[in-house]
């Protein structure tokens, strides 16, 4: 509710802010075209940034109906179903403002999913291995798209997993400690081989930098600095953490490896949007279904696929992809 506080008295200042303008505006001669122009700019400016805030006070309101839900059903114990509900506080507020939309810049918004993602993070450790619902990971090695990718990798692929392997000897036991204390399983350090091939100084079009590929935005989140001088985003430790700690509240907000691992690419906005307009919170039946990028279809198989040829992970029983629904 105080974020919701916060968002209502930014909306009627704003409002406020405007109105003063205007009558100042009447009361004073302009002196020219630009001045006229300026002033049109900042009030075109003001009235958008009151636009977006009322619209995130509409969002955050729905999604505080399940967040008040899941304190009712933790008051009960029934923590199972309170992490249901805060995901789809949480997926709710994702969706509403994906990579590309305005929202995105709300920091409101931002917070308040942080916020959420927080409070599940926090139910993860105190209750692991809660949920009633897992799918073992052996089920998920023998999917056909991620042998596909291991017969990749030990094929043409080859030169490319040797080149990784050579890499990731000398990082692996800091990224190892790190992910441990992340919470984050250790197989998902194979997602800095699809990335960079454990690269630091890889560099995309798309402005991703380092082993883990963190775009400007999501690197900052995650309290990589950047300056004239130096980018976190190449620094293996901070940006391992950076990554693990990224991993850890994906798979809290979606509750499934594969589906954290398909926000990582594509972005948990467009994950979320997805799986709230379908109800289908597994990834290989949206990616049969077509509804997700073939980048990103192609991307969560040969994370996994790497896992397997680095790691020796053979993903028998004692592994879990999900635990959430």
């Amino acid at each position: 509710m105080q974020a919701l506080k916060r968002i209502v008295t930014f909306v009627v200042a704003s409002a406020v802010g405007v109105l003063l303008i205007v009558v100042v505006g009447q009361a004073q001669v302009v002196t020219s075209d630009d001045d006229t122009s300026q002033i049109e700019q900042y009030l075109d400016r003001l009235i958008a940034r009151a636009t977006i805030a009322g619209d995130s006070a509409g969002i955050i309101k729905r999604a505080d109906t399940y967040r008040n839900q899941a304190k009712e059903k933790l008051k009960l114990g029934r923590l199972a179903e309170a992490r249901r509900l805060l995901r789809q506080a949480g997926e709710l507020i994702a969706a509403a403002a994906p990579d590309g939309d305005v929202k995105q810049e709300d920091p409101l918004l931002r917070e308040y999913l942080r916020d959420i993602t927080t409070e599940l993070v926090a139910l993860a450790v105190s209750a692991p291995g809660s949920s009633s619902e897992t799918v073992s990971a052996a089920s998920a090695y023998s999917h056909p798209r991620v042998a596909a990718f291991v017969n990749y990798f030990q094929g043409r692929g080859r030169g490319r997993l040797e080149i990784g392997r050579s890499r990731l000897a000398g990082l692996r036991p800091m990224m190892a400690q790190i992910f441990r204390e992340e919470g984050v399983p250790e197989w998902l350090i194979s997602v800095g081989f699809v990335e960079s091939t454990y690269s630091p100084n890889a560099h995309s079009p798309a402005e991703a930098h380092g082993i883990w590929q963190f775009i400007p935005g999501t690197g900052q989140r995650y309290g990589l600095k950047r300056t004239a001088w130096t980018d976190d985003r190449s620094h293996p430790e901070k940006s391992s953490r950076a990554a693990a700690r990224y991993l850890r509240d994906l798979h809290a907000l979606f509750g499934d490896w594969p589906l954290a691992l398909a926000a990582y690419n594509w972005g948990e906005g467009r994950v979320a949007k997805v799986t709230q307009r379908t109800g289908v919170h597994n990834f290989w039946t949206l990616a049969n279904r077509g509804l997700m990028p073939e980048e990103t279809v192609n991307y969560v198989p040969a994370v996994i696929a790497a896992a397997q040829l680095l790691f020796n992970e053979r993903f028998d029983q004692e592994h879990t992809f999900d635990d959430h629904r």
